[in-house]
């Protein structure tokens, strides 16, 4: 899932402040947890946060596509695993998910099952932190056009979309223009909260 944008992923997102928003999780868990010292970051993407997150904490990732993620934190574990099916043999005082990664999980049964998968790997008075999809007020669907771009050695990307929606799901398909030296290539992907059969409304 979304292998092809991956790879572009750190550069499209380089105006992101990954080493404040860290500092300011590192500093609510040490006020509601003070004596954690493990963490488990569940849809780690790139594991940006994770760089930050261990110079505090022992921190191990989790993601669908966990290959980019294992470089960034090389004193962690990185296992590669559905947020709503997953077993380790660890567990941890903290289970993060960051970046309203829980979106993804798309049905209400999903969702029942990655708290459940959360709480079994968490260790007697662990918790779990989850940023939020977002809210009705904050998902405005509009004929806005939205533009990141990038350069990197490998080359440059441009990343259009407009927010949409259909009923109360959020959807955003993305439109990736890729240059390298290997020539221009165009992909689309489509981030949504919609599955086949009994849907979960994230709003």
């Amino acid at each position: 899932m979304f292998e092809e944008s991956a790879r572009w992923y750190d550069a499209l997102y380089s105006f992101k402040d990954y080493a404040r928003e860290s500092g300011e999780i590192i500093s609510m868990l040490k006020q509601v947890h003070c004596k954690a010292s493990t963490v488990l970051d569940v849809a780690c993407g790139t594991a940006e946060h994770d760089k930050y997150l261990a110079e505090e904490y022992s921190v191990d990732g989790l993601d669908i596509n966990a290959d980019i993620a294992s470089t960034k934190n090389p004193h962690g574990e990185y296992f590669c695993a559905d947020m709503t099916d997953f077993t380790l043999a660890k567990t941890y005082d903290i289970v993060l998910c960051l970046f309203s990664s829980i979106g993804y999980v798309k049905k209400i049964d999903s969702l029942i099952e990655a708290f459940r998968c959360f709480g079994r790997h968490l260790n007697t008075d662990g918790i779990i932190v989850v940023e939020p999809w977002f809210t009705p007020d904050e998902w405005n669907p509009d004929c806005h056009v939205h533009l990141l771009t990038a350069e990197t050695s490998e080359g440059k990307i441009c990343r259009m979309n407009i927010s949409e929606q259909e009923g109360s799901l959020a959807v955003v398909n993305f439109h990736y223009l890729v240059g390298t030296s290997a020539g221009v290539k165009h992909f689309t992907e489509r981030h949504d909260s919609k599955d086949n059969g009994e849907c979960f409304d994230l709003f």
